[in-house]
């Protein structure tokens, strides 16, 4: 008989072929930074519905996010490419690689730019409307897309739409539940509940000719030369731009990151998994967007010392006038200065946000 207070490692230690011991620990830190686990590692509420769905856990949560936020049509095309092969064909001939980059370039503009994941979603859409004049052939020539690829992703969308109306997360008329599909900042914030913590910063190598990518675990990794970001990492400028991204690649050049989109910090904001406030330094006054900044800073004693114990009286402090300036440490990695008022207004959306997904999520009463 299963014993109901046996831990996960422990459970996954008796089957015939158990998994490594930090893939098990890592697995139960992200189901536990997203809600679905206790500290004690007790299946949630939030668990319960998030298991219910044949997706990983992450892409589940965007899913109730995007259900939320009406953005649920870019949602299903994102989680299905997530588990699914490239829709992009790579050409042979160095005269059509370049035409293919420049489709691709054109095909994410229409969402703002700037990710390979907004690339697939303009693809994906303008090849559907495509089809629908009889014109799939034509784009799919065009713009180097794979026609087989994509109408797999169309039957993968229609069952896991399916399943979600079964489920009673959506009612069976849809049409409600996409009208921010083309809000920047929705989608963006749709996008960041899918790949977050998998986040990153741009870095300046050592030879300052190119820069590359710090990863939460501090890993520093390069920008794969398909992605339609490439051109960013030989940019000098980027010290405070963030970056999400779907998974690390490792190749003959070390490891890569190729799918990913540049974003802001008030999504990560919104859904890291802990922030907290520290003094703003004197040279951090006035700037409010500032965001990211060294690695030494980042992982200075003033940054690493918050936790429940130790700064609950150096933050009533620091935010006992609206007008102070502080700086905002989230999940003890990024951080940028603000008021301390607007810091005060983003806990209570924070609470307000986790506590809405959480009701409707409960409730199954996931009405437009």
């Amino acid at each position: 008989m299963l014993d109901p207070s046996c831990k996960v490692e422990e459970f996954l230690c008796k089957t015939l072929d158990p998994p490594v011991f930090e893939s098990i620990r890592n697995a139960i830190i992200v189901l536990q930074d997203i809600g679905a686990l206790s500290n004690d590692e007790k299946l949630t509420q939030l668990g319960e519905k998030l298991g219910s769905l044949p997706v990983h856990p992450l892409i589940c949560r965007m899913l109730f996010f995007a259900i939320l936020m009406n953005c649920l049509d870019p949602a299903l095309t994102l989680a299905c490419a997530s588990d699914y092969r490239d829709p992009f064909t790579l050409p042979m001939l160095p005269e059509e690689k370049k035409r293919a980059s420049a489709a691709k370039y054109e095909l994410a503009s229409l969402y703002g730019g700037c990710s390979d994941q907004f690339a697939i979603l303009a693809a994906f859409e303008c090849w559907n409307n495509a089809k629908k004049m009889g014109l799939e052939a034509r784009f799919c020539s065009q713009y180097f897309v794979s026609s087989s690829t994509m109408n797999m992703l169309s039957g993968m969308r229609r069952q896991l739409q399916a399943e979600l109306i079964r489920l009673g997360f959506i009612h069976e008329d849809v049409s409600g539940y996409s009208v921010n599909t083309h809000d920047p900042g929705v989608l963006n914030a749709v996008l960041v509940a899918g790949l977050y913590p998998r986040v990153g910063r741009f870095l300046t190598n050592k030879s300052g000719k190119r820069v590359i990518v710090e990863t939460t675990s501090g890993d520093k990794v390069r920008l794969h030369n398909h992605s339609i970001n490439f051109k960013l990492s030989f940019k000098k400028k980027l010290d405070d731009t963030l970056i999400v991204y779907d998974e690390i690649t490792r190749g003959d050049g070390g490891m890569n990151l190729r799918n990913c989109t540049v974003v802001g910090p008030l999504p990560l904001l919104l859904l890291s998994t802990e922030i907290a406030v520290a003094p703003a330094e004197e040279n951090d006054e006035g700037d409010e967007d500032d965001v990211g900044g060294s690695e030494d800073e980042a992982g200075s004693e003033d940054v690493m010392e918050f936790d429940a114990e130790s700064s609950g009286g150096r933050e009533d402090k620091l935010m006992s006038s609206p007008d102070n300036m502080v700086k905002v440490i989230m999940d003890r990695w990024l951080y940028f200065c603000s008021t301390a008022i607007d810091v005060a207004q983003l806990y209570c959306l924070r609470e307000r946000l986790s506590a809405a997904i959480l009701y409707k999520v409960n409730n199954q009463i996931l009405l437009v």
